[in-house]
């Protein structure tokens, strides 16, 4: 009988640890019991805020005179950097204009998020930001680094959420090559090594090392040209009519402080 008060616990973890995983019956209490110990959260989380505060309250002018100047000089370069991305939208808009495209800016918002925690274990890799649903951040949205597309907003409470990074082995992203446009779709490996499977790309397909893959935004919750990752391998398997590629992420997670949230839900 002793056993059985023992076992059948057991049994129990292990189902809802298995249906958690291949299912998403569990997503509804998830969300339920994640906003409810949010603030929790949010109360664990003051120490360190205060401590951030009271750190910056406590830098000095010289320093702060030294950073003006340095972004200062940041935002001259930022401008000469416009002047010429300018000058690349009205080429592409001529040349669309000459294939009777349509051609429309996207004017998306976006918001400035802190990442105040991070989950890079091996099934799950996900990432905490201090915006939750009282700065309009919504499930389903879009986070962005400076060098390409990071993960998707899989979970909002009001004072946090989460967002499921690219490398996470359930999150599945339609790409296209930037250098000839073969499409594919990337997939998240279950590793610690933070790498990409690039799938269904066939046999024979110039595809090389050192190629860069974009969102393609076919059929996918991601808007198309966010840089996602370039190929490190790849492999001929015999009996296997697709190439075995992968991919290492463009935007890294290590020492990641600040990410943007695309505000439209996609």
């Amino acid at each position: 009988m002793q056993f059985l008060k023992l076992f059948i616990p057991v049994l129990i973890s292990i189902f809802l640890i298995f249906s958690d995983y291949k299912f998403s019956y569990l997503d509804s209490a998830k969300q339920s019991v994640a906003k409810l110990i949010s603030p929790l959260y949010l109360l664990s989380s003051l120490p360190s805020q205060i401590f951030i505060w009271i750190n910056e309250q406590g830098t000095s002018k010289q320093h702060l005179l030294n950073q003006n100047k340095r972004l200062s000089a940041e935002l001259l370069r930022l401008k000469i950097d416009l002047q010429d991305h300018d000058a690349l939208l009205l080429e592409n808009q001529k040349l669309n204009n000459l294939l009777k495209s349509k051609y429309q800016l996207d004017k998306t918002a976006f918001v400035l998020a802190r990442v105040s925690a991070m989950n890079q274990s091996r099934l799950k890799k996900q990432i905490v930001i201090d915006k939750g649903s009282m700065d309009n951040i919504e499930k389903g949205q879009i986070a962005l680094g400076s060098d390409g597309v990071l993960g998707q907003v899989n979970q909002v409470t009001p004072f946090y959420s989460t967002v499921l990074l690219i490398t996470d082995p359930t999150q599945h992203i339609p790409v296209k090559n930037n250098r000839n446009g073969i499409r594919g779709i990337t997939k998240g490996m279950a590793s610690r090594q933070g790498k990409l499977k690039l799938r269904f790309i066939e046999l024979g397909l110039d595809v090389k090392v050192g190629d860069i893959f974009l969102t393609s935004a076919i059929g996918s919750k991601f808007p198309a040209g966010y840089p996602v990752g370039r190929v490190t391998h790849i492999e001929n398997q015999v009996d296997n009519p697709f190439l075995q590629i992968e991919l290492t992420p463009i935007q890294s997670v290590q020492q990641l402080e600040f990410v943007l949230i695309n505000k439209k839900v996609n």
